[in-house]
């Protein structure tokens, strides 16, 4: 007898140990809702954070005022002329896009009018292949991974 209760407490053990049954809450399936003081020790501080708040950490507020926030720029200093007038290119590249826009619905509307006009002309008003053409390489270009090298040779 004493041989099937321990062969039975056993079997219980490892059935409770892989926990099967209870509640459980697992973020991000489902419609589950954990109450806003489940995590929480007294005082609505975690028991966790305790030692951080000890040495001097605080908790960051739910609203931050974007005015006091300081802007650092990182490794500024250490870019060369060279470098720094590289990086200001992306922004002549950005302000192009940008105008890109307008430009294109533009000849997508002269395009309209003109075949609205002329519904038996097959003309070709803008040259969207070229255009496409154009801008997949682009594409390539800025996303290309591999770093290319450039080698000063001098005489």
């Amino acid at each position: 007898m004493d041989k099937i209760r321990k062969i039975i407490q056993s079997k219980l053990k490892e059935i409770s140990s892989l926990g099967q049954g209870g509640a459980s809450f697992t973020p991000g399936e489902g419609m589950n809702y954990a109450t806003p003081n489940a995590f929480k020790g007294k005082k609505g501080k975690s028991k966790k954070l305790k030692p951080y708040f000890k040495v001097g950490y605080k908790m960051v507020p739910d609203t931050i005022d974007s005015s006091k926030l300081e802007t650092i720029r990182l490794f500024e200093d250490e870019l060369s002329p060279f470098q720094q007038e590289r990086i200001a290119a992306f922004d002549d590249i950005e302000t192009y896009l940008n105008k890109l826009g307008p430009i294109v619905s533009n000849a997508k509307n002269d395009t309209i009018k003109f075949y609205n006009e002329n519904p038996g002309s097959y003309d070709i008003i803008k040259s969207t292949e070229m255009i496409l053409s154009y801008l997949k390489n682009i594409e390539t270009l800025l996303t290309e991974t591999k770093w290319i090298k450039h080698y000063r040779i001098s005489i």
